[in-house]
């Protein structure tokens, strides 16, 4: 997964993510129109949902594939969705399973280590 995450085409993900973030951190200072501000969360989220998908392929096993894909797919589908508390919370919930997997997850080198074999 490391490994996969490290790839330069991923690191797309990242520069547009930052790009994002930077657009609505200046809307603190410059006060979009919230039309502005509505695209900008939807571009945020979509983006981030995109980024779960993909990295979903990058998984071995079927249930890493399916709870990443399922929550890209939510992310995506919930700025479409009318705004409901349910709405938000599962979207909440989908933005930090993904992250908090990841920390739990070991290191491609772990891996490799304990099957004996070493680089």
């Amino acid at each position: 997964m490391l490994k996969f995450l490290k790839d330069k085409s991923v690191q797309v993900f990242y520069i547009l993510l930052l790009i994002l973030i930077a657009a609505n951190i200046s809307d603190w200072f410059f006060n979009y129109s919230s039309e502005t501000n509505h695209i900008l969360n939807t571009a945020m989220f979509s983006l981030i949902g995109i980024a779960y998908l993909s990295f979903s392929w990058a998984f071995d096993k079927t249930l890493l594939k399916i709870i990443f894909g399922t929550c890209g797919i939510y992310v995506i589908v919930m700025n479409f969705l009318p705004d409901y508390i349910w709405v938000s919370i599962v979207g909440i919930i989908c933005l930090l399973i993904p992250m908090i997997i990841g920390k739990f997850l070991p290191d491609d080198d772990e891996e490799e280590l304990e099957e004996g074999v070493a680089i």
